[in-house]
């Protein structure tokens, strides 16, 4: 089995590196041959996301910006995938909610396999990412440079090379931590620092860190969409059909399920309270030991990937929600957009002590180190009728919406953007 499950994976590994390379070969063809128009056939600024999360994945910081975007610019959203993790099953293709509009185009071409392991694959790859961002924009009919907006620093040195009107980046993680990264890394993106026209941060961690390196660095924590959560307060919800047969209190949690979580904790609460559902929501990107351990037991869930549409349906259901992360260095730089979406429904939060979970929401979440304390913690929640807090962190998502915190960015980068307008009209 095993044997034939490798065979399986070496096929399908050169089938998708043959395509990579076909696509790319007709991607420069048509590079050579097509025709920048003389003038745009779009009034709108075409904006590039490049990011490191699919559009149709876990909808969070990238594609919640992307859409507020496309309201009044030409947005494509550029997520390459990996010969590599296609050939495994881990790269899903791309789709766009026909409720957003035309306004967000997607570019999702197929890269080569083993970049960390040879430079020249590195090389190759950021010059594929290159051609296929510029034929995307000019099949759309984009005369002028784009605004890039990076979210993946190893995509940075494209800028050598690359027309842009502005450089945007918009810093989400500490990047160098994870353990896939580039040995290259913090070179790269100290280098986007410097160069960016605009830096945003999604965490006060981050923005403190970055500012060594860049000009300037607007905070800008993540919303909320209210009014799509607050509805899992309201009763009648629908039950997810995952849930139907549950009874008890239900513990629970969405998001990746990756070893950012403290399935050691998990597993103790699940060991202690078999009373208890324990549901962990999203796509499972581990197979640790750890994980292992959790996932066998009887009232430990793991759904899977759940629509976006389909949250407040979960969160209905959901006694606790849960930030059961481990501290670590990725994790000591996060503001987790789920925080809000959680108050916005009602729901009490028991999280470790996330740094800017700690700044932004004591006294509203509980907060408590992992193991027998963090159970305790959900123990109380469960067992506490205070609404003081419940209601504080109800105001606080009300106060806290997308369409604000993107109107706020958009202030801080579109007196650059008139400038260059002006530039290029000269």
């Amino acid at each position: 089995m095993r044997i034939k499950k490798a065979l399986t994976y070496v096929f399908r590994l050169g089938y998708f590196t043959c395509s990579a390379l076909a696509r790319t070969a007709v991607t420069w063809i048509r590079l050579a041959t097509v025709k920048k128009p003389q003038t745009a056939t779009t009034g709108r600024t075409a904006v590039v996301f490049i990011s490191t999360h699919p559009f149709a994945g876990l909808w969070q910081r990238p594609q919640q910006i992307a859409v507020r975007l496309a309201r009044d610019y030409d947005v494509l959203y550029f997520w390459p995938r990996y010969a590599s993790d296609i050939a495994k099953g881990k790269a899903p293709s791309q789709t766009v909610p026909a409720q957003e509009g035309l306004s967000v185009h997607l570019s999702s071409p197929i890269l080569l396999p083993f970049e960390r392991a040879f430079r020249p694959v590195y090389k190759a790859n950021l010059a594929i990412a290159k051609a296929r961002m510029e034929l995307a924009l000019a099949k759309l009919g984009f005369r002028d440079p784009p605004v890039l907006w990076f979210y993946a620093p190893r995509f940075s040195p494209v800028l050598k090379k690359m027309e842009r009107r502005l450089v945007v980046y918009d810093v989400m993680d500490e990047h160098s931590a994870f353990s896939f990264a580039r040995p290259e890394t913090k070179r790269l993106e100290k280098r986007l620092l410097e160069t960016a026209d605009v830096v945003f941060a999604g965490t006060s961690t981050l923005a403190e860190r970055k500012r060594e390196f860049a000009k300037e660095v607007f905070y800008h924590p993540c919303g909320v969409e209210f009014e799509h959560f607050a509805a899992a307060a309201r009763p009648g919800l629908e039950v997810p059909s995952a849930l139907a047969n549950v009874r008890g209190p239900i513990i629970g949690y969405f998001g990746a399920v990756d070893d950012r979580i403290d399935f050691a904790t998990i597993r103790l609460a699940a060991d202690e309270h078999p009373d208890w559902t324990i549901v962990l929501a999203g796509p499972v990107l581990t197979q640790s030991e750890s994980f292992k351990q959790a996932a066998a037991h009887d009232n430990v869930l793991f759904p899977g990937l759940v629509a976006y549409s389909d949250l407040p349906h979960y969160l209905a259901r959901f006694d606790v929600a849960l930030l059961p992360f481990v501290l670590s260095e990725i994790t000591l730089h996060i503001h987790p957009t789920k925080a809000l979406e959680y108050l916005a429904s009602k729901t009490p939060v028991v999280s470790t002590p996330i740094p800017d979970v700690v700044k932004f929401y004591e006294g509203i979440v509980r907060i408590s180190e992992a193991g027998a304390s963090f159970v305790n913690a959900i123990e109380d929640a469960l067992g506490d009728e205070s609404e003081s807090a419940i209601e504080r962190g109800f105001a606080m998502a009300k106060a806290s919406s997308w369409d604000r915190m993107v109107q706020e960015m958009r202030s801080e980068f579109e007196g650059l953007l008139l400038a260059s307008n002006e530039e290029l009209q000269e």
